[in-house]
């Protein structure tokens, strides 16, 4: 772990002047908590940046030219919010307005990024009419670190396999699978086969079926793909001849989706991978 974050007390009970003024000092803390942390990524602290190469020091006290691969976290609105200082219940990834947060947006009508580059100025100049400007685009006057970092923030990929696959994609396939094999009447094979699975190499027994399963976490996922396509191509054998090619696009789509979660755990990668 290289940093932990500042967690601020709740507030309940206090004036709303009180908890304006609280909030902009927790903001300032966390900035400034992120603005060390993130320092040698910023222009201003090293030019180099602008070409992507940094001079870093090693383990073995040498310094070498290297050049960063950036990663973003998975976070949930209030703290994408609070990290971008950004108001409330506001998209962190473009100006789309309050009230059209969630509606769907043609790509000739795409809203525009957050310009981190003219926030950056309008704080800097902090003038009337700039912090009325970074008001009507619903953005904080102040420091905030990742206008300072050369790229787009939002844009950075986020290798989150938790979030991202096992209780991302791969709890959709799961639904997926149990409303395809419903529709094909193969629910009840599909659920015997499943509690049938052995607690072989680490393997928990299953004592529940498919359907009886309320929530899988995590951990429960990354189990659950050693097996799955084994359990879902035992299910859709036989059927009659105008279902095997659907049955076999369904087993294609499970491979593949596992295989592509496989090859994302790998920790290195060659030229075949």
């Amino acid at each position: 772990m290289v940093t932990l974050l500042p967690i601020p007390i709740k507030n309940c009970n206090i004036p709303q002047k009180r908890l304006d003024k609280q909030q902009q000092t927790n903001r300032e803390v966390l900035n400034e908590v992120l603005r060390r942390l993130l320092q040698p990524l910023t222009f201003q602290h090293n030019p180099s940046a602008k070409s992507g190469y940094y001079n870093v020091l090693c383990a073995d006290g040498n310094f070498r030219h290297c050049k960063l691969v950036l990663a973003a976290w998975l976070a949930d609105c209030p703290e994408y919010s609070d990290l971008h200082h950004l108001e409330r219940h506001v998209c962190f990834w473009c100006e789309c307005p309050k009230n059209q947060l969630g509606d769907y947006a043609p790509p000739d009508k795409q809203h525009p990024q957050w310009d981190h580059n003219l926030y950056r100025m309008l704080s800097d100049a902090n003038t009337k009419a700039a912090n009325s400007e970074l008001s009507s685009r619903h953005v904080h006057r102040g420091f905030n670190v990742f206008r300072h970092i050369p790229c787009i923030v939002s844009d950075l990929p986020k290798p989150d396999l938790l979030h991202t696959m096992q209780i991302g994609m791969l709890d959709h396939l799961q639904k997926w699978i149990f409303h395809f094999m419903k529709t094909h009447e193969r629910l009840n094979k599909y659920n015997a086969i499943w509690l049938s699975v052995p607690a072989y190499h680490n393997l928990t027994p299953k004592n529940k079926s498919y359907e009886e399963v309320s929530q899988c976490n995590g951990k429960e996922m990354k189990e659950m793909s050693r097996y799955l396509l084994g359990v879902v191509t035992q299910s859709l054998r036989g059927g009659s001849p105008a279902q095997h090619p659907i049955f076999n696009h369904a087993i294609e789509c499970t491979r593949a989706m596992l295989e592509f979660y496989m090859y994302a755990r790998y920790k290195s990668h060659d030229d075949a991978t």
